[in-house]
C-alpha cells in the first residue's frame, strides 16, 4: 500500500482521535468542580449513593426537586466504579459528547451523504459550545445526545420507512424527558406540528411516522418517576418541579426569578456559541431562502433541520428564564446545515450561493479582527497568564488568514476543506486547556480553601459562607457539609457568637471590616483569588484573598504567617 493511500486511511482517524483528545478527554479531571451547577450536581449524586436514595436527589439530607433522576444514575455509576473524583463526575458528560458526534455523523449521512455528514459532525465537534460542556458535569451534553438522536432516528425512520429506527427514536426521547422533564416531549412535539404546517412535502414526509401513538408511549414510558414522586411529596413535587422546574421557566415570577427579559438573548447565543458554523449557516439561509423565492427545490431533510433550529430557538425565546446552554439540541442541525452549505457552495463554479461564499469571508474576517485585539484583550483581563496564552490569539488570526488565502486562490470561492479553521480550532482550545485551566483554578481557589479547612476542623464544626454564594457548591462539596448562608455583619457576628469553633469564608476587606468593628474574629488561612471584575466593555479581574476567620483565638506564630497578605496592595 502506497504512503498516499495509507495517508488517506488513517488521517480521518487521526483526525478524530486529535479532536476527542483536546475537545473532551484532556485534563478532564483536572480542574475543580465549577459553580454552581457543576458542583452542585455532583453533590446530589453524592447524596444520593450514600443515603442509597436512588430515586429523590438529596441535598443536606433533604429532597431536592429540581430535575429528574437520569442524568444523576449515569453520575452516579462512574462515580460507583471509579470513585468521587472530578473525572468519575464529568465521565459521562465526555461519553455523551462523543456518542453526539457519531449521531451528528449518522443523521448527516442518511439524510443528505457521508461527505456532509463527515463534514458536520467536525462541524459540531468543533464549535465552542461543544468545548465547553464536553467536559463539565452538567446536564446539557447527556440532554442533547438523548434528545437530538430521538429526532434524527425519527427523521431517519421517516426517510428509509424503517419502525426499528423510529422506535429508537421513542426510545432516547424518553431517556430525554428521564433526563431534562417534558420539555423534550414538547420540543419534538413543537417540531412535528411545526413541520406538518411548513410545506406538503414535508407533511408527506412525516406522514410516515407513527408518532400519534409514540409519543403517547414515551409519556408513558418515562410516567414511572413521575407519578411515584407525586405521590410520595404531593403538592411539595408540584411546586417544586412542575411548576419552579417548568413552567416558571416560561411565565418567570418575581418569586422565582428577578433576571431582565431579553427576547434576542438567544440569537446572540446561537451566533456566538455555534461560531464560526452560525455564520455559514446564516449564509447557507440566505440563499436557501433565495432558491425558495425562486422556487427551486430544498432538500427535504435541510428544511426539517431549519424548523428543528427555529423551534428550538423560538421556544426559549419565548420562555423568560434563559441560560445559553439549553440551545444545545440546535447545535448538530446548525452544523449539518452549515455543512451541507459549505459542501454546495465549494462545488458552485457559476457563483450563484453568494450567500454562503460571503458567509465564509466574514468568518475569516471575523477571526482576522478577534485574533488582532484578543493579544490585548487577554493582556486587559489582569490574570497573570502564562506568554504562551498568546498562542491563542496568534491561531485565530493564523486561521483566518489561512481561509482567506484559500479563498483568494480560489477566485474568491468557497474552499473544498474545513482543514484551516479545524486546526486554528484545535489549537485555541489546547491553549485554553493547558494554560487556561491552571490560571482557572487560581482564579477560584474554592477547592483548596475547602480541602485545608475539612483538615483542620471537626468533621461537624459549622461553616458559614458571607456574601459569596456564588461559590457556594464547590465549598459545599469539597467540604462534604452544609454551608450556612450570612448575607449581613450581624448574620456573620451571631454565628461567630456561638459557643462552638466555627468558621466562615469571606474576602478580606470584609474580614478587615469586622475586626474595625471589634468582632472577636481570628483569620485561619487566606488564598489569593479573583473576587470581581471593574471597568465596563472588557472588563479587568480584581483580585483579593479569600480568607476563612473562626471564632477561636488562633496562635501569635499564625498570625505573623498571615502578615503579608494583610499588607499586601491587593485590593478586594
Amino acid at each position: 500500500m502506497s504512503w498516499r493511500r495509507l495517508s488517506a486511511r488513517w488521517s480521518p482517524t487521526v483526525a478524530w482521535i486529535a479532536i476527542g483528545w483536546i475537545v473532551v478527554f484532556w485534563r478532564l479531571g483536572y480542574a475543580s468542580l465549577l459553580d454552581p451547577d457543576e458542583a452542585h450536581y455532583a453533590e446530589l449524586t453524592r447524596e444520593m449513593l450514600h443515603s442509597r436514595s436512588w430515586l429523590v436527589p438529596l441535598l443536606d439530607g433533604k429532597p431536592f426537586i429540581d430535575k429528574p433522576v437520569l442524568f444523576h444514575w449515569l453520575q452516579g455509576a462512574s462515580v460507583l466504579l471509579l470513585g468521587e473524583t472530578e473525572f468519575a463526575a464529568r465521565l459521562p458528560t465526555a461519553l455523551s459528547a462523543i456518542g453526539l458526534f457519531a449521531m451528528t455523523r449518522w443523521v448527516g449521512t442518511a439524510l443528505f451523504d457521508a461527505e456532509v455528514g463527515s463534514l458536520g459532525a467536525i462541524m459540531f465537534a468543533t464549535i465552542p459550545a461543544t468545548f465547553a460542556l464536553a467536559s463539565i458535569a452538567i446536564f446539557d451534553m447527556v440532554f442533547a445526545l438523548f434528545l437530538f438522536g430521538a429526532l434524527g432516528c425519527l427523521l431517519v425512520a421517516a426517510k428509509r420507512s424503517s419502525i426499528a429506527t423510529e422506535c429508537w427514536g421513542y426510545v432516547l426521547l424518553t431517556l430525554a424527558v428521564m433526563t431534562k422533564g417534558p420539555v423534550a416531549l414538547v420540543l419534538v412535539g413543537l417540531f412535528l406540528g411545526t413541520a406538518a404546517l411548513v410545506s406538503r412535502d414535508t407533511r408527506l414526509f412525516l406522514r410516515q411516522l407513527h408518532w400519534r401513538t409514540g409519543l403517547p408511549a414515551v409519556a408513558i414510558a418515562a410516567s414511572p418517576w413521575f407519578l411515584w414522586m407525586q405521590w410520595r411529596f404531593g403538592d411539595e413535587f408540584v411546586k417544586g418541579y412542575l411548576l419552579a422546574g417548568n413552567l416558571w421557566y416560561v411565565t418567570q415570577p418575581i418569586e422565582f426569578s428577578a433576571r431582565a427579559i431579553n427576547h434576542t438573548f438567544y440569537f446572540r447565543a446561537f451566533a456566538g456559541a455555534f461560531f464560526p458554523w452560525s455564520t455559514v449557516a446564516a449564509g447557507r439561509g440566505i440563499d436557501a431562502f433565495r432558491r425558495f423565492r425562486r422556487q427551486e427545490p430544498i432538500e427535504i431533510g435541510e428544511r426539517l433541520l431549519w424548523v428543528w433550529i427555529a423551534v428550538v430557538l423560538g421556544l426559549f425565546s419565548i420562555a423568560r428564564f434563559k441560560l445559553d446552554h439549553y440551545i444545545f439540541p440546535a447545535a448538530p442541525a446548525c452544523c449539518l446545515v452549515a455543512a451541507h452549505g459549505w459542501r454546495e457552495a465549494a462545488q458552485d463554479v457559476e457563483g450563484r450561493l453568494w450567500g454562503t461564499r460571503y458567509s465564509v469571508l466574514l468568518v475569516a474576517g471575523l477571526l482576522i479582527v478577534g485574533g488582532s485585539f484578543g493579544g490585548v484583550a487577554l493582556a486587559h483581563l489582569n490574570l497573570s497568564l502564562s506568554p504562551w496564552a498568546f498562542v491563542l490569539p496568534l491561531a485565530v488570526f493564523a486561521g483566518g488568514v489561512a481561509l482567506l488565502f484559500q479563498s483568494e486562490r480560489l477566485g474568491w470561492r468557497v474552499p473544498a476543506g474545513i482543514g484551516a479553521l479545524v486546526v486554528a480550532l484545535l489549537v485555541s482550545y489546547a491553549t485554553v486547556v493547558a494554560v487556561g485551566f491552571p490560571a482557572l483554578e487560581q482564579v477560584r481557589p474554592t477547592a483548596r480553601v475547602a480541602r485545608q479547612l475539612a483538615r483542620m476542623a471537626s468533621p461537624t464544626a459549622p461553616v458559614g459562607l458571607y456574601q459569596l454564594e456564588r461559590w457556594r457548591g464547590s465549598l459545599r462539596y469539597y467540604l462534604n457539609r452544609p454551608i450556612q448562608r450570612l448575607e449581613t455583619i450581624d448574620d456573620v457576628s451571631a454565628f461567630l457568637s456561638r459557643p462552638e469553633p466555627v468558621y466562615v469564608v469571606m474576602v478580606r476587606r470584609d474580614y478587615l471590616d469586622l475586626k474595625e468593628r471589634g468582632v472577636p474574629v481570628h483569620a485561619l488561612m487566606a488564598h489569593r483569588a479573583v473576587v470581581g471584575t471593574s471597568g465596563r466593555g472588557l472588563r479587568r479581574q480584581r483580585w483579593g484573598f479569600l480568607v476563612v476567620v473562626t471564632n477561636v483565638q488562633r496562635q501569635p506564630q499564625s498570625d505573623r504567617q498571615l502578615q503579608p497578605y494583610w499588607r499586601s496592595r491587593v485590593t478586594d
